[in-house]
């Protein structure tokens, strides 16, 4: 360790010693910062550092509103004190190395000795003293910030050649003392492109050749002449050459000063005055021909633009995309929920307004969003980002009690649905509410799909699911139930009807073709008999589930009710469950075991083979390795593929009349199936309207153009959950809503108005609804509106 009297936390007035060099090994430049660091965070406040050729010494030290006092002996490499911060004193004694004070930040850096090239650059803040003359380009790219003092840079004797080059800010101090060349103490061409800042200098420039294009050589003024005094102490006691001050304040007359032009003064100095539009013309145009060599591009009158410009000069303008992109809450819903419209009506206070949006996309909201759906729109919020996600499910069961839409005047146009669960249910909804005839055939005596047959009473309570059948006799769905569509009847209401949709569901539950597979029960059969009172006595018994996917979990959860005294679910894979479904299963104590592979199931011994060699008991097993259609029904005509009817993304089949929804063509959530049935209905109206219905998806709205400045984080102490018996108040619903971030959706706020210095943004009333504006002659492109923006609604756009 190169470190020399240290403790832990060192006095502040002790001189931490550190070497740049241990037993003739030199240490790192990095190695040496970060002792160098260390050594500041441990509390010393005086190093002294004993170089050996390091770069950036000093450099990147913060003390926080304390002085720390570096003194660097020996060698010093490059950069010294570069990025040196307030605070921050560096002493070295002996000559420095290029760049020394780049970049300095507040620094105050005394050098004992000549500097090298570059010395100062980019410096913004701080001070730099030389006891001897300095190198080529120093004092090159200085700024001022007017929030802080200038950076100052003083030399006792000269400088090298390009100094002060495009310095832009910042005081130079040149002395002339014992200057290596005596006749030019500023070396050849100076001040080059130098826009800011100014250079006081006692000695001759003879030959420098400053550029005086750029700068102009004046006597110095009685404020200069008093600044220059009252700083000259401070310098020559930082390096102990106060018996020059009386020489070095003798008479003004032996200093001047170079100060960069103004623009107003650098446009009346120009030799060659002539408009850009009148050099295009008279001296371009001739050298390459009349609009030169872009003449077909241009259009501009090639005068000059100011600053600042509005209206097609502009390069970019700002658009109004409200609902251009999709809130990411509605961009995962299968269903198509704009969650975004729905919040901003609850916080208009229009309940009712806002429940009836909901049932423009689903006729079971309080069944799907409230109790059985994962809430992929929950799990994609924005807001969960920031605390929690917006709670949809008591959004969902907000909607229980609402009545259903008014349905559209009679087509005359006659449809078929064949299947009652979620999505030939979501698909008779919406083709009634377009005013046509609907007819729905059900195999089974109940309406619901595996709602009804399948899913837990505890996940999804009968009488919310009921309630919700309500709505379909009050918009006129004929419904016939227990009727079972054969392939006679399939011909007969392909006959009858203008359309025909098959949402028949997967009702074949699949099995496993190894020995004992004939006494396992599958998952299909044993939760339909659950929700039908017809149970399986597993008291002290072990079960297995093959299959932990939702379902399977579903079968675990009924079989803990069953009474089993464990439950095991495995997978050949990575389970697929989530959401609800696992959380309930878990919690009951279900434990998941994958991979494994089942080789038999011995149904004598009560065990469970697998490839691998290994066994376990099992009393019962389940399976649940998911379901397929049954597609007999159909005639040759209608394509299937692998089992499944094969259709697009609206449900168009092989056949034109023919759609196919739900789980009859692919497996999915029950959401999935109502977002089909949506999506075909529709297609459908528009085919018997004589149209083509494209869909369309908008892209989702990229979480950065969000501000989520402006929403402060919540933490909640209890999740909101509600039993089907318990009320959603409106005042619930709204907080809810308030805490909606409204992506990609005018929240109305004002704010774009209201930032909007040359006040070129107006709301405007339309039809009812509203939109905001942009006055292209007043706005200047600046952006402020797309910054403050907090639902991303508005963007900059190239001005073409």
């Amino acid at each position: 360790m190169c470190v020399e009297k240290t403790t832990l936390h060192p006095p502040s007035s002790q001189v931490v010693t550190i070497q740049g060099n241990v037993n003739g090994k030199r240490t790192p430049s990095r190695i040496l910062e970060e002792q160098i660091q260390e050594a500041v965070r441990s509390g010393a406040r005086i190093l002294r550092i004993l170089a050996d050729g390091q770069h950036g010494i000093g450099g990147r030290i913060w003390p926080r509103g304390e002085t720390v006092k570096v003194i660097i002996e020996g060698p010093v490499g490059q950069r010294a004190g570069s990025m040196g911060f307030s605070g921050t004193e560096i002493v070295i004694h002996g000559s420095a190395s290029d760049d020394v004070g780049w970049l300095n930040c507040g620094a105050k850096i005394t050098v004992f000795g000549d500097v090298a090239n570059g010395a100062h650059n980019a410096a913004a803040q701080g001070i730099l003293y030389v006891k001897g003359g300095g190198g080529a380009r120093c004092d090159t790219m200085t700024k001022h910030n007017p929030r802080f003092d200038p950076p100052q840079s003083w030399y006792l004797r000269d400088v090298g050649d390009t100094f002060a080059e495009f310095k832009a800010g910042g005081i130079a101090v040149v002395c002339g003392v014992n200057p290596r060349n005596r006749r030019n103490i500023l070396g050849y061409r100076p001040c080059v492109g130098m826009v800011g800042g100014v250079i006081y200098f006692r000695g001759p420039i003879e030959g420098s050749n400053y550029s005086k294009e750029d700068i102009k050589l004046l006597d110095l003024t009685e404020e200069d002449w008093r600044w220059l005094k009252e700083n000259m102490r401070s310098y020559l006691s930082a390096i102990d050459m106060m018996h020059l001050y009386d020489e070095l304040t003798e008479d003004v007359n032996h200093w001047k000063k170079l100060l960069p032009y103004t623009y107003i003064e650098r446009a009346k100095r120009r030799p060659f005055r002539m408009s850009l539009e009148d050099f295009h013309k008279k001296v371009w145009e001739k050298e390459v021909g009349e609009g030169g060599i872009f003449a077909e591009y241009l259009t501009h009158p090639m005068t000059v633009l100011p600053y600042i410009t509005t209206g097609e000069d502009r390069r970019y303008k700002p658009l109004w995309n409200n609902e251009k992109y999709s809130p990411p809450c509605e961009y995962a819903c299968p269903t198509g929920i704009p969650t975004a419209k729905r919040t901003k009506l609850l916080r208009d206070g229009k309940l009712h307004e806002a429940t009836q949006l909901v049932l423009q996309y689903s006729p079971l909201p309080a069944t799907v969003c409230g109790e059985v759906c994962p809430n992929l729109c929950m799990q994609s919020c924005s807001r969960a980002e920031l605390d929690s996600a917006i709670n949809t499910r008591v959004l969902g069961k907000a909607s229980l009690e609402v009545k259903a839409p008014q349905r559209a005047p009679s087509t005359g146009k006659r449809i078929a649905v064949i299947g009652g669960g979620p999505g030939g249910l979501s698909t008779a909804w919406h083709l009634s509410l377009k005013g046509h005839d609907v007819a729905l055939y059900e195999a089974e005596g109940k309406l619901g799909g595996k709602l009804e047959l399948c899913i837990p009473r505890e996940r999804l309570p009968q009488e919310v699911l009921q309630k919700e059948l309500e709505r379909f006799s009050e918009i006129g769905v004929n419904v016939y139930l227990n009727h079972k569509v054969t392939q006679e009847g399939f011909k007969k209401i392909y006959k009858e009807y203008d359309i025909v949709v098959v949402a028949s569901g997967a009702h074949k539950p699949r099995k496993l073709d190894i020995p004992g597979s004939e006494y396992m029960i599958t998952a299909y059969d044993f939760l339909r008999g659950m929700n039908r009172g017809e149970g399986v006595d597993l008291k002290g018994r072990k079960a297995v589930v093959i299959g932990a996917g939702n379902v399977g979990m579903d079968v675990a959860a009924q079989a803990w009710r069953c009474g089993a005294k464990e439950v095991i679910a495995i997978d050949i894979q990575r389970p697929a469950a989530f959401g609800h479904e696992l959380e309930i299963a878990k919690s009951l104590g279900t434990e998941i075991i994958w991979p494994r592979s089942i080789e038999r199931y011995d149904h004598k011994e009560g065990r469970l083979y697998f490839k691998d060699g290994t066994s376990m008991d099992a009393d019962v097993v389940f399976v649940s390795i998911g379901d397929i259609p049954d597609v007999g029904f159909l005639p040759p005509g209608i394509e299937i593929e692998d089992g499944w009817i094969k259709s697009d993304e609206v449900g168009h089949t092989s056949d034109p009349k023919v759609f196919a929804i739900g789980d009859a063509t692919r497996l999915g959530l029950v959401t999935h199936a109502i977002g089909q049935g949506r999506l075909g209905a529709l297609a459908i109206h528009a085919q018997l309207l004589g149209q083509i219905y494209k869909y369309e998806k908008k892209q989702v709205i990229p979480y950065d153009r969000l501000r989520t400045a402006y929403y402060e984080a919540e933490h909640r102490t209890e999740n909101i959950n509600f039993s089907a018996s318990q009320s959603v108040s409106p005042e619930l619903c709204k907080i809810e809503a308030e805490r909606c971030m409204s992506c990609a959706t005018c929240r109305d706020c004002h704010m774009c108005e209201a930032v909007c210095y040359w006040d070129a943004i107006r709301r405007v009333e339309k039809n009812g609804s509203y939109e905001y504006i942009v006055e292209d002659e007043k706005c200047i492109g600046c952006g402020f509106c797309v910054g403050i923006c907090p639902c991303g609604v508005w963007e900059m756009v190239e001005n073409v």
